[in-house]
């Protein structure tokens, strides 16, 4: 869904590719490719006034926007991204909410910022950068692909380094870039990550309730899946890993002892 700045809701599933939105001084185009852009309108006009527009993508979706300044954005399932349709002033702001991947479009004289909460924020300049902010994740996690991010929680900050994730302000070194970022790739990696980690990223992609019958099993998962799988081949493949799971109505995943 675009949110436009009056509030209407314009459905980008439904949106013909090439088809243009007009949004104060900005034409919003859907490319070809399904992805939408913005352009500026040559009006004669400088006093236009600033638009803010907001991108959600529902449970089982992904979507790719470039935003006015040719900086890229990829949405995970259930995210959503809030952002001017042009930026003035000294900074670019922007806020997030779920996982975002971002190649920033380089400019020193504004710094890229992206507000997660009140107490949480990332400043770039220009850079490729993941946010992971699910509410239903334990902690905020910033990835570096490409760089140089600072992160701030709650007052306190940490600069990233190319290869280095921060929870919250705690950094791991040698964060696995390619399970980070397997989303964007179209595939779900299960190295190193919980049992209730796993089923929470499918439960966003396939729009599961989990439920766990007794204690959650201590399971340990591995390998990766793709995300173009029904849902009947996942379960079959969670059963291949020791899952004892069976699905109820109403989307609900029962995991058994």
């Amino acid at each position: 869904m675009l949110i436009l700045g009056d509030k209407s809701v314009v459905s980008l599933d439904s949106l013909a590719n090439g088809a243009t939105v007009f949004e104060g001084n900005m034409q919003i185009i859907k490319s070809d490719n399904g992805q939408i852009h913005y352009v500026p309108l040559q009006t004669g006009k400088t006093n236009d006034a600033v638009v803010t527009n907001t991108v959600k993508t529902p449970r089982g979706g992904q979507y790719q926007l470039t935003l006015s300044d040719g900086t890229q954005v990829w949405l995970n399932a259930a995210s959503s991204i809030t952002y001017p349709t042009r930026f003035e002033g000294d900074r670019r702001i922007v806020s997030v909410s779920g996982e975002v991947y971002f190649e920033v479009a380089k400019n020193k004289e504004k710094p890229f910022v992206v507000n997660i909460n009140d107490n949480n924020r990332v400043e770039v300049l220009g850079t490729h950068f993941n946010v992971n902010a699910y509410e239903d994740e334990t902690v905020i996690k910033t990835t570096l692909l490409e760089g140089r991010v600072k992160v701030i929680n709650k007052g306190a900050s940490v600069i990233l380094l190319p290869g280095q994730q921060a929870a919250g302000t705690q950094v791991n070194t040698n964060a696995d870039l390619v399970q980070i970022m397997a989303w964007k790739n179209g595939v779900f990696s299960f190295e190193g990550k919980s049992l209730q980690q796993v089923l929470r990223e499918l439960a966003r992609w396939y729009d599961l309730t989990i439920t766990y019958e007794k204690d959650i099993p201590d399971v340990k998962l591995r390998g990766e899946m793709g995300m173009n799988l029904n849902l009947s081949q996942v379960i079959k493949g969670l059963k291949s890993m020791d899952v004892n799971c069976h699905l109820q109505a109403g989307n609900q995943l029962v995991v058994l002892p």
